[in-house]
C-alpha cells in the first residue's frame, strides 16, 4: 500500500493507457455519463486501477510547450479518496518531464478549487482561441460554459490545501 501526496493510503495504481484500453476507457466515460469527446485518444490517458477494475482516467495533451489536461473522471464509489488528484499530479508531473511550459485545462466552476490546489490560476478567456489547434475541446460549444485555467509548469506545484 503506497501513500499519496495528501498523505492518505492509497490502493490504486496509476499507469499510462494503451489502444488496447479504448474500449473499456470509452465504455467507463459513458457509464458515468461523461459527453463523447469529439478529439480524444486513447493512448494519453492515464488510468487509475484497483485490483485491475478501472476507477478512474484522464488525458493530457501536449504540442509543443503547451500541454491540456482533459477527460477527468472517477467512479462514483472510488470519489473522495484522492484518485483525481493523484491522476492530476501524473499528468502535471509527465508535463513538467517534457519540459513543457505551461499546461490549461478546462473546468466547471464547482471544480475550480479542485485545479488551485494544483497550482491552476485563471486565464484570459480570449485564450482559448488560440488554443483551438491543441485540442477540439477549446472550439466544441460546451467549452462556452466552462472556465480556462492555467498553470506555470516551472514554478513548484502548490501544496495541497
Amino acid at each position: 500500500m503506497l501513500t499519496s501526496k495528501q498523505g492518505i493510503e492509497q490502493v490504486w495504481t496509476i499507469r499510462r493507457a494503451t489502444e488496447a484500453d479504448s474500449g473499456e476507457v470509452s465504455s467507463f466515460q459513458q457509464s458515468l455519463n461523461r459527453p463523447q469527446r469529439s478529439d480524444s485518444i486513447c493512448s494519453e490517458y492515464f488510468l487509475a486501477e484497483v485490483d485491475g477494475e478501472l476507477v478512474g482516467c484522464a488525458a493530457v495533451r501536449l504540442k509543443e510547450q503547451t500541454g491540456y489536461l482533459y477527460g477527468l473522471v472517477v467512479s462514483k464509489r472510488w470519489r473522495r479518496r484522492g484518485i483525481g488528484y493523484a491522476l492530476t499530479d501524473r499528468r502535471l508531473d509527465w508535463l513538467r518531464g517534457t519540459r513543457a511550459s505551461s499546461a490549461f485545462v478546462l473546468s466547471m466552476f464547482w471544480n475550480i478549487r479542485f485545479f488551485k490546489r494544483h497550482g491552476f490560476e485563471l486565464a484570459d478567456r480570449r485564450k482559448k482561441r488560440d488554443l483551438g489547434s491543441l485540442h477540439q475541446d477549446f472550439t466544441d460549444k460546451w467549452s462556452a460554459r466552462s472556465v480556462l485555467l492555467v498553470v506555470d509548469l516551472g514554478r513548484p506545484s502548490s501544496p495541497p490545501l
